[in-house]
This record gives structure tokens, sequence and C-alpha cells, in this order.
């Protein structure tokens, strides 16, 4: 204790004498310094007392640059003119309240991330709100909170507050992203795709390694977008839109603005074939003489789920529901989808002459969670509302990462990428609704 008095009474300047002392008794947030230590609430009392009376006393000798600190085990410590002395104090005060709690250190750990992950849930709230409005209600959630994200984070011009909210950002759009993956297996079971048959299955596969094929080699060698962007538009339109888009990023390595543009994409032309097939199931008659067609191609290839059962609604129940089980089997090639993507990106490391050391096979354990969930789901009776909480959490979770993935968004990097991007997803569109057609009459035998 006596150490700790002599370097407080030492400390040249009142505002880094003030900051020492509150970097040991005030509570950790993103604005003040850490520390670990704890007091007990006698020697808390009489440390700061006597370390007032100390900067009282030492307010009219400042120094011009120098921490002198005269005990038995520390010696002076000149400081240049232009040093961070809030580093220096910060730094002290780590010395002298070494961490040794893992309570403490828990403790700073949901500090420093609980304002990013508290700004993420409220506009996951508010997006949320936004999609049950007369406004709101034919946009996804996902996009609400892509919108509200960019907006907050674009407008918060703030150092100390972008980096007070760092560690939640990086935490809601990375480990509450992966948590809404695993949770999305409760929507799905292995009876559900048992019910669309083999041409139903036949579809999706090829329509998905399709896509993905043409999305990837047009975007990189053609329009000239970088393997991350044209990946993520790829997997958005080839398997379940916002969702693996997500789920795609931490695997691609996208940038929160690749992922931001490449989200706007896929709304745009999900929302766009939920409103044009129930026109193609009246206009066209082969289309409305066979609802299993008609589902088939609806589930296999709209971006969204809320799309296929917006669209599979409005041409009726059977349709309905041929369209989502398609639509289930399709979500569910994401993890093998996943697990290659992520040994084309190791292997493109090793073919760049990284090195096996920098070179590391990052698998999508996440996704394989999201299986397990699928297939547990299959064979054990979970009880309805257990079920229908996990699908909720999964549905907020994933709201709270898009939320996140906004906030650190760029707008001006959007804005750099041009219109390459929607002319990307306006070619997967297109092969989509012509393409996927005659695929999907093909696989029947129409």
């Amino acid at each position: 204790s006596k150490q700790v008095f002599d370097i407080i009474l030492q400390l040249k300047g009142t505002k880094e004498g003030y900051n020492c002392i509150l970097s040991m008794f005030t509570p950790s947030n993103p604005f003040t310094y850490k520390r670990s230590y704890r007091y007990s609430s006698f020697r808390m009392k009489v440390l700061f007392s006597l370390s007032l009376m100390s900067l009282f006393t030492t307010t009219y000798s400042f120094g011009s640059g120098l921490v002198i600190a005269k005990t038995a085990r520390l010696t002076p410590i000149p400081v240049p003119q232009k040093t961070n002395n809030s580093l220096l104090v910060a730094s002290l005060s780590q010395e002298i309240c070494p961490p040794t709690s893992k309570a403490a250190k828990l403790r700073d750990h949901c500090a420093d991330r609980a304002p990013g992950v508290a700004l993420s849930v409220a506009l996951a709230h508010l997006s949320l709100s936004m999609a049950k409005t007369s406004l709101g209600t034919h946009v996804s959630p996902l996009l609400w909170a892509t919108i509200f994200g960019m907006v907050y984070g674009n407008l918060l011009h703030s150092p100390e507050a972008k980096k007070s909210l760092a560690a939640g950002v990086k935490f809601s759009k990375g480990r509450l992203l992966r948590f809404g993956i695993i949770l999305y297996g409760f929507k799905i079971t292995l009876q559900q795709i048992a019910g669309i048959g083999m041409a139903g299955l036949m579809t999706d596969i090829f329509m998905v390694v399709s896509t993905l094929t043409l999305g990837m080699n047009i975007g990189v060698k053609w329009l000239k977008l970088d393997r991350a962007t044209s990946t993520l538009i790829s997997s958005g339109a080839a398997i379940c839109g916002c969702s693996a888009v997500l789920a795609t990023q931490p695997v691609v390595g996208g940038e929160s603005h690749e992922v931001s543009a490449a989200v706007g994409t896929v709304v745009l032309g999900g929302t766009l074939s939920m409103f044009l097939y129930p026109l193609l199931y009246k206009a066209i008659p082969f289309l409305a003489n066979s609802p299993k067609l008609m589902g088939i191609y609806t589930g296999s290839t709209i971006h969204e789920i809320a799309g296929v059962v917006a669209a599979g609604n409005a041409m009726g129940g059977d349709i309905a529901f041929t369209a989502v089980v398609t639509k289930l089997a399709r979500v569910l090639l994401l993890a093998p989808v996943l697990t290659m993507l992520s040994f084309l990106q190791n292997r493109k490391c090793l073919r760049e002459g990284k090195g096996r050391g920098k070179c590391k096979l990052n698998l999508p354990w996440f996704a394989f969670g999201f299986v397990g969930i699928s297939a547990l789901n299959s064979f054990v009776s979970f009880p309805a509302a257990m079920a229908k909480l996990a699908t909720k959490t999964s549905a907020y979770a994933l709201v709270c990462a898009m939320a996140a993935l906004g906030v650190d968004s760029d707008l001006k990097a959007i804005r750099r990428l041009g219109s390459k991007p929607l002319l990307l997803a306006a070619l997967l569109w297109t092969w989509l609704s012509v393409g996927g057609l005659g695929v999907t009459r093909l696989f029947l035998g129409h």
C-alpha cells in the first residue's frame, strides 16, 4: 500500500493522478482503464481519501514532463513532451493493480462487449418491430437491420464511441451469428426432406451447385469482383438468402461492407421473385396444372424462406407445403457448401505460396452444429414450445448479427464496389427464374 501511496503522490498533474485513481476504483467500462485487482472496502476508503488529499496538496506543483517515483523499487521515468500520458497512466495502473481474479477478468470481458451487444440488440428489436408494420411487412428484418445499422454506424464519428462499441459489435457479428445458424436446424427434419422425393432433391442440388459455379466465375473472371464478394452474392442466391450470406462471411473472410452489399442484392432479387411467381402461376398453363412442379420450382429458386412462404401461400396450400419443404432441403445443403468453400479457400492460399503455416483450414464448425441439430430434431421429439423458442432465438440472433455488420459497414466502401454486385445478382436471378424452371421440368419429366 505504501508503494501505491508514493506513486500517486509523485504523479505530476491532477488529471493524471485522477485518472489513475479512477482506473483502480471505478467499475470497468469502455471509457475507463481496466483493472482487475480489488481492495477490501476499508482499505479502499482509506486509500481513496489519502489519495485525494495528496492530489490537493500537489495541485500547485505541476511538472513539465517527468514522472518521479522515489520508491525503493521504482526509478524516475523520463516522459517526452508529446507522449500520450493516458497510455502511461494506464500501464502504470496495470502494474499497481495486477489482474489476479478470474471473476474480475470475466467482469471486464463482459463490460467491454456490453455496449456493442446492447446496440445490436436494440437495432434488432427496432428491425423486427419495423418488419411488423404495414410499411415494412414485405421486407426481411435482416434488411431492416442492415439499413438501421449502416445509418447508425456511418453517422457515428466519435473515435471513442466507435472504440467502445468495437468488441461488442465483433462479438455480435461472430458468436451470435454462429449461434443463430446452429439453432436454425430446429426448422428442418430429415422426414421433411424425404417428402419431396428424389426429383426435388436433385433439383435443389443442381441449382445450388450451378448457381454457385456461375456466380463465382462470372463475378471474378468477367466482372472483376473480388472472390469474397462474388462468393457472398452467389451463396445468398444459391442457398437461403441473407442467412447464407451471413454464414458464408466467416468462411471466405468477407468484409462488412461486402456483406451489406450482398444482402441488399439478395433481398432485392428475392422480393422480386416473391411477387413474380404467383403471376407466372396464373399466366402459364403447365405451371397451373401441376402444383408439385410449381412448388419445387418455387422452393428451389426463390432466395429467402420468407419469400417462399409468401409466394407459396399466394398460390395455394399444396404448393406452399411442397415449396417450403423443397426450400428446407436446399437450406440443408449449407453445411457441405461451406465445407467445400473452406477447402477452396485453403487451396487458393496454398497456390499463392503462403505456406502451410499461414494457410489454415477453417472448417465451419457451426455448420456441422446446424446439421447435428437437424438430425437430432429428426429423431428426438422436442416439445413444441422448445422448438418454437429455439426458432425465435435463431431469428433474433441472426438479426442482431446483421445489425452489427451494418454498424461495421462503410458506405464509401460499398459505393466503391459500384454496380457490379447488382449486375451479378441480376444475372443469377435470371438463371434461377428461367433456368430453374427448365431444370425442374427436366427432373420431374414434364
